[in-house]
Parts: C-alpha cells; sequence; structure tokens
C-alpha cells in the first residue's frame, strides 16, 4: 500500500506571517466565496456539465459529502457546528497552472464563511496555499499550520496535487467554473426549498 506522499520528491517550503511572498499577495486577499469548489450540492441542469467531466477523470466524490452517504442537510449542520467550535482547522487552497485557486477544504471554507461571513478573505483564516505553477510545488505556510513533519507536508501536497492531475486530464476547462459561492446558494436553496433553512 502506498503512503501518501511518498512521490513527493522536492517542493518549497516557505513560512509567512504577515508578510507573504510577492508570487500569493493577490490571491491573500481573495474572498473565500470566490475559490473554486470542488464539490456541489445536487445534481440539476447546472451542474451536470461537472457530472459529465468528473466521471471523464474518474472523481466520484462530486456532490458534498457523498464519500460518507450524508445527505446535503447532515452537511450542512455539520457544517455549522464546525462554525461554533473553538477550535479552528487550517485550510488547505491550491493555485493551479491555470492561475485558479481552490477550497481544498470545503467544509471548513463554509464554516469560515458561516462564521465570519461572506466577505472573509483567504488571508483572514488560519490557512495554507500549495502552488503548482512552477516546476516544484510550493507550500505557502501562513503562522505555521502545516504540520512540521516531512511526511505531513508531502501528503498534503499529495492531496493538493489531485487537484491539479484532474485539470490536466480535462475535469474542469477554464471556462467552467464552479466556486464556493456558487455550492454555498445551492446548499442554502435546497434546504429552503426543503424547509431546513
Amino acid at each position: 500500500m502506498a503512503i501518501a506522499g511518498e512521490n513527493i520528491s522536492k517542493f518549497t517550503y516557505i513560512s509567512f506571517d504577515d508578510d507573504p511572498a510577492l508570487s500569493i499577495q493577490n490571491y491573500l486577499s481573495t474572498k473565500l466565496i470566490e475559490t473554486e469548489s470542488k464539490h456541489v450540492a445536487f445534481f440539476n441542469n447546472k451542474t451536470k456539465i461537472l457530472f459529465e467531466l468528473s466521471k471523464k477523470v474518474k472523481y466520484n466524490n462530486t456532490i458534498l459529502g457523498i464519500h460518507r452517504n450524508a445527505t446535503i442537510q447532515n452537511e450542512y449542520f455539520r457544517i455549522k457546528n464546525m462554525s461554533e467550535s473553538t477550535c479552528f482547522r487550517a485550510v488547505r487552497f491550491v493555485i493551479t497552472r491555470d492561475n485558479r485557486i481552490w477550497s481544498d477544504n470545503t467544509h471548513w471554507t463554509l464554516a469560515y464563511i458561516l462564521k465570519y461571513g461572506m466577505d472573509v478573505t483567504i488571508m483572514n483564516i488560519p490557512m495554507y496555499i500549495i502552488d503548482f505553477r512552477q516546476d516544484v510545488p510550493i507550500v505557502f505556510d501562513k503562522d505555521g499550520t502545516v504540520f512540521d513533519s516531512l511526511l505531513d507536508i508531502k501528503s498534503a501536497i499529495a492531496s493538493a496535487q489531485r487537484i491539479q492531475k484532474r485539470l490536466d486530464r480535462g475535469w474542469r476547462p477554464c471556462n467552467l467554473s464552479y466556486k464556493i459561492i456558487d455550492l454555498n446558494n445551492d446548499i442554502c436553496e435546497l434546504l429552503t426549498e426543503r424547509g431546513n433553512l
């Protein structure tokens, strides 16, 4: 059995507090709602193409929580509980070669939006960024949120790299975007229709 991260042979690690590298400064002011979402709330005419492309690259977790056989209502209550937690988790963001930035922890991204509102930015929350725009991935670690074990860093890179690899195979072309705000709106629409919000 392969260990996550074992194939990551090279990476650059950059730690920062309030003074980030120039190459990511523009991304840090991005609102969480404007980051790309891996997941959708449900299958409909709007998301049909996302399902077709996910099938093409063998990505089976398009619907939020499907890997747990959870309903969107259950996922929403889970996110709500997370937003009220006193223990915050860092969100991994991924900058892909096409210059898009992705939330690689959808639940915590939505939890921070619930907690702080629609204007909260990437820089305002615990986070780190993995950047694939260079030949060697770069880990930008804000305030030491990445675990300091080599295996943990390599595992984080390997997880983030799944997004880039799916994009390389045609998962989400640049002209096709589904952002966290779209997911948030679809969740709210679904729960409102069912009288759960």
